[in-house]
């Protein structure tokens, strides 16, 4: 067991977030050049720049396995970058660097689980051995002349001098101020990874200051004064370097000095405010000043603005799109979960003061007021809060590139994979929840879908010889909707209710099966229609934990195939699970809460309106449309003295294009409130199952069961 190094805990965090993100960039630029089937030299400089800083940034953590495959790697793309157009056929490069990404995210994953600060330190060697070999071949199909033959010896000289070489001297230099984004934390180590990413681009460098490597002191004086890059480009190539800096991550902003000897001289001493004077300087860019100005004082009638109406100027600001380059901040999502949870708990609070009981038939007008305007502000917090929260899907969606490219390769199928609505956002802690689910989702479409069609038979049967899996979002009524489709072989009904009998998983007699209730029997625990075990399916696991995921999130999953058409794969979830806008109503002498998303509206019921189907069924027609009615008494077993439908309240709810009218005795009003999930003992009840999501505090401290309608009419 490895122990992570006294004293890193606290770069911890930054290094997984910045890695793990440079590591998504890494798949997603292989995964679009081996679709293209070439590299370009803007994604072989790219690849190249982000193994150069995983090493760097692993050297410094000490994670020398990490670091030392990250070098491999890199010395790899190194020939690759000084030969791009005598090597063609690079394509045994990305299994290779894919294996390299899988490592590093294995590895990450220890370390993330680390305990105690130990962790298992995983041995690469074999990995190493096939990029030394790799690195070989390619040189060995460069040009052959001893230069390009020592080309690999040349990245490994420059990638270990990346840790802190001594400055080549030179002419003709250019020198450059840079400043860092706001709040990015550890300059001094960005500057350093600044160095690295440009060094092997230069034949001259030097920075300062020039201990950023070792000395976090260095930090407070880059902030002041910016960090001062002097060098001179390989092959006169100074635009590039400055792409390299523009495009290093956390730099605002950067300044070309041409009166550099003086500027580099002078940086530890000089305020920002003291820069060369305008004509001696080009800006290249300028979207942080190179002297902070004194803050203006506020005019009068600024000064009389309320702090809420600064704070809502301040958002309005943030939200503006303006060109103004956004500072950004990287928040520990546990503190999110904490300040999430106290503004659950100051809405639960402000209910519990404004329905005080003691405050009953008290004429309190200036009271009135004061609780309007802090129930306006606790949705402004609230709002803003879940915006915070907020995250697109496009992330979780793009790793499924990945599993459809390495099936792809394994199964021998070709296939388009689309992807549509990735940028629907939901809340954090769904959007970790979903990656396994997808992952089984879009496995099972491969696997049973795609797999089970040759290019012939789906020629035969009129489809295109290609497949197609697609995966798309959307928003609608306070839920996301979620579909993992394919074009494939489908669900064989028959095949799945023999399966099934077999399996003794029948609780009625087969003919009251319908064909959607045959075909949701696959998320049933440990069923599989395959007979065979392979690396993808046949183990009765994954559907079951897709459905178990799912509903963790507070949603549901739904199949609808057609043998021999494809297969569809509906996930419903809630764009968040922890607060939402009630409407309470009264049974016997219950409270429910039903979501507002899902009422289109409340009534009375009209002399003439009342009708039965033929099954003896009570039906309602509203405007010429006939739904269903459903007492909540009778659902749910409730004493009331209200069942004459004439002396109760109707509510239309909708849900997934399927409506219905559920009857209570009146309505209260509605309420934002707080969802909580049930008791864990409760659990085999099967509460859900009845159409209940949760339950919440009134302002009177009762308990109020918040009703599922996508259960309640399903």
């Amino acid at each position: 067991m490895a122990k992570i190094e006294s004293g890193m805990e606290a770069m911890l965090d930054m290094y997984f977030f910045e890695t793990n993100g440079l590591l998504e960039q890494l798949d997603e630029i292989l995964l679009r050049t081996e679709s293209a089937g070439a590299f370009d030299g803007d994604d072989i400089k790219e690849i190249f720049r982000i193994m150069h800083t995983i090493k760097g940034s692993s050297a410094m953590m000490g994670f020398d396995n990490l670091s030392v495959l990250a070098h491999k790697a890199e010395d790899m793309f190194f020939v690759i970058r000084e030969n791009p157009d005598v090597i063609t056929d690079v394509s045994f490069v990305y299994d290779l660097v894919f294996q390299v990404s899988d490592s590093y995210k294995a590895q990450i994953e220890a370390l993330q689980n680390n305990v105690n600060g130990e962790y298992e330190q995983m041995n690469f060697d074999e990995l190493i051995d096939k990029l030394i070999k790799a690195r070989d071949k390619l040189t060995s199909e460069a040009s052959g002349d001893e230069t390009a033959a020592g080309g690999s010896a040349k990245a490994s000289e420059a990638a270990g001098g990346a840790a802190g070489a001594a400055p080549v001297k030179g002419d003709g230099k250019t020198t450059v101020r840079v400043f860092f984004e706001d709040g990015c934390q550890m300059e001094n180590l960005r500057a350093f990874l600044l160095i690295n990413t440009i060094r092997d681009e230069c034949s001259f460098l030097e920075y300062t200051p020039d201990d950023v490597e070792n000395n976090a002191e260095t930090s407070k004086e880059i902030i002041e004064n910016g960090f001062v890059v002097s060098f001179t480009a390989n092959d006169g190539k100074d635009d590039y370097v400055l792409k390299l800096i523009e495009s290093a991550m956390n730099v605002q902003s950067y300044e070309v000095l041409t009166n550099a000897p003086e500027a580099a001289a002078s940086a530890a001493e000089a305020p920002k405010a003291e820069l060369p004077p305008e004509p001696a300087k080009e800006t290249l860019k300028t979207e942080k000043p190179a002297a902070p100005k004194a803050p203006a004082k506020p005019a009068p009638a600024a000064e009389e603005k309320s702090a809420v109406e600064k704070a809502q100027a301040a958002v309005a600001n943030a939200n503006s799109g303006a060109a103004q380059k956004q500072s950004l901040i990287s928040v520990n999502l546990a503190k999110l979960d904490a300040l999430h949870d106290i503004v659950g708990e100051i809405i639960t609070t402000e209910s519990m003061v404004i329905s005080n009981p003691d405050l009953e038939g008290l004429e309190l007008e200036s009271f009135n007021k004061a609780a309007r305007d802090l129930k306006k502000l606790t949705g402004e917090l609230q709002d803003t809060v879940m915006s915070i929260r907020m995250v697109p899907l496009a992330g979780v969606f793009q790793k499924m590139n990945r599993i459809v490219r390495d099936m792809r390769k394994k199964l021998g199928r070709d296939v388009d994979f689309v992807l549509e609505g990735e940028d629907t956002e939901v809340d954090k802690s769904i959007v970790d929840n979903l990656q396994d689910p997808l992952m089984h989702l879009v496995r099972n479409c491969m696997d049973h879908g795609i797999g089970e069609e040759d290019p012939e038979t789906r020629k035969s049967l009129g489809k295109p010889e290609k497949g197609t899996i697609k995966l798309s979002a959307q928003s609608s009524s306070g839920e996301v909707i979620i579909t993992v489709s394919d074009d494939g072989a489908g669900i064989d009904p028959e095949r799945v209710m023999a399966k099934a009998k077999k399996m003794g998983l029948l609780t009625k007699p087969e003919g009251e099966y319908t064909e959607r209730e045959i075909q949701n029997m696959i998320l049933l625990p440990g069923f599989s229609t395959n007979e065979v075990v392979t690396e993808f399916s046949g183990r009765g696991v994954g559907m079951d934990v897709v459905k178990a995921n799912i509903e963790k999130c507070g949603g549901q999953v739904l199949v609808d195939s057609k043998k021999g058409q494809g297969t569809n794969f509906i996930i419903k979830i809630p764009l968040t699970m922890a607060i939402i806008d009630g409407m309470e109503i009264m049974v016997g002498g219950l409270v429910f809460t039903v979501p507002i998303s899902t009422i289109r509206e409340s009534f009375k019921v009209e002399p003439g309106q009342l009708l039965n189907d033929t099954g003896g069924k009570e039906m309602i027609m509203i405007r010429g449309v006939v739904y269903p009615i459903l007492r909540l008494h009778e659902k749910f077993a409730i004493d009331t003295e209200v069942t004459d439908l004439k002396d109760g309240i109707l509510l239309l709810v909708e849900t997934d294009n399927k409506s219905m009218c559920i009857f209570a005795d009146k309505l209260i009003g509605e309420q934002q409130v707080v969802v909580k999930p049930f008791p864990k003992y409760l659990a085999r009840y099967n509460i859900k199952g009845e159409g209940l999501s949760g339950c919440t505090i009134m302002g009177d401290g009762s308990i109020s069961l918040i009703i599922d309608t996508n259960l309640l009419i399903g």
